[in-house]
């Protein structure tokens, strides 16, 4: 006989909204653990900037009654992908067994910027889905009680839920009592820019899990793994000091690296575009000769993220559209983290 203590079931229409923000890591991690503990954890910590206008908003409805018996995912209007359902579902199930529940979830997901752009929608995406999810079955919703949750779906999302300046430690999986995120300064402390220029919009050959192991036969691993966890200190000190020189030396050599370890690989990863390579050129051009803060980041595929201050991201938006192969320039700020809405309004 079943003991329904141990379960509950929630009342039809069940459910909870929440939003949350995409972030840029300026300290970026490429190759993950292959064995426990910690397998399929970053080798390296990472630092990112959560931002504001590049936004996911999902709501999470438990429906006992509800049929098919089974979790359904609508993404950006349309039925959600397989691959992306049963991600989606190792969160939800992760939740039920935390909350005792018995019953199906329809997820409804949509982004407020283009796909395949640049912008990382499985940040915000599974950030905004641990929150609405964890709200709707009655379980804990501070960032520390959702990093779990939001890792079972996306490594970045882990970021996402915290505002501003986001320090995710690899040493996750080692000691699981130790909260692997913290915040290193609001997103009022030091307000930046990003510019992402968009130079394709083609979906990666290889996709970033697969590249993750492809790391471990790169001869550069090693010494990529050693400039980043420096990288990560110094990234963190120039934050805090608000040290914009300091920065942008720091955050171009380490996505340098990164990608000499995914070219390097075997087989090799070659993701930019020659007009990727025009853009960085001319971000160099701007900073080194015409004194203009900005710099550049690269995640893996051929989209660059212009880091700017916000008083000369009018001139370098202008520069960076006019260059030849750039689709659009996205602009984004530093926002803040996730939060529970209301209503199914948007998430301003």
């Amino acid at each position: 006989m079943e003991d329904r203590s141990l379960s509950r079931e929630p009342s039809p229409g069940f459910s909870a909204a929440a939003c949350a923000g995409s972030n840029i890591a300026f300290v970026k991690y490429w190759g993950v653990r292959k064995e426990p503990p910690g397998a399929g954890m970053p080798l390296n910590p990472s630092i990112s900037m959560t931002l504001r206008e590049a936004v996911t908003t999902t709501r999470v409805t438990f429906r006992p009654d509800s049929l098919p018996e089974r979790d359904t995912l609508v993404l950006n209007e349309r039925p959600g992908p397989p691959e992306a359902l049963a991600r989606v579902t190792r969160v939800l199930d992760e939740v039920r067994r935390r909350a005792s529940l018995r019953a199906p979830a329809r997820v409804m997901s949509s982004n407020n910027f283009p796909t395949s752009t640049g912008v990382a929608s499985s940040a915000s995406g599974f950030a905004a889905l641990a929150l609405a999810a964890a709200a709707a079955a009655g379980l804990p919703c501070a960032p520390q009680d959702l990093v779990d949750l939001a890792l079972m779906g996306s490594g970045s999302a882990c970021r996402s839920l915290y505002g501003g300046y986001v320090l995710w430690d690899a040493s996750f999986g080692q000691e699981p009592e130790a909260n692997p995120v913290r915040q290193i300064a609001a997103e009022d402390d030091w307000p930046l820019v990003d510019l992402v220029a968009v130079v394709s919009r083609e979906a990666k050959k290889v996709p970033s899990s697969q590249g993750h192991l492809l790391a471990w036969t790169s001869p550069f691993l090693e010494a990529r793994l050693s400039q980043a966890r420096t990288a990560a200190r110094i990234v963190e000190k120039a934050i805090l000091d608000r040290d914009f020189e300091t920065l942008c030396q720091a955050m171009e050599a380490e996505a340098l690296s990164m990608h000499a370890v995914m070219m390097t690989s075997k087989p090799a990863l070659l993701y930019w575009l020659p007009e990727t390579v025009a853009v960085m050129q001319k971000v160099r051009s701007l900073r080194e000769q015409g004194g203009v803060p900005c710099a550049f980041t690269i995640d893996a595929g051929p989209n660059v993220h212009v880091i700017a201050l916000p008083e000369a991201a009018p001139e370098v938006r202008r520069e960076i559209e006019a260059l030849p192969g750039v689709e659009e320039v996205l602009f984004c700020t530093t926002g803040g983290g996730p939060r529970l809405l209301e209503a199914d309004g948007p998430c301003d």
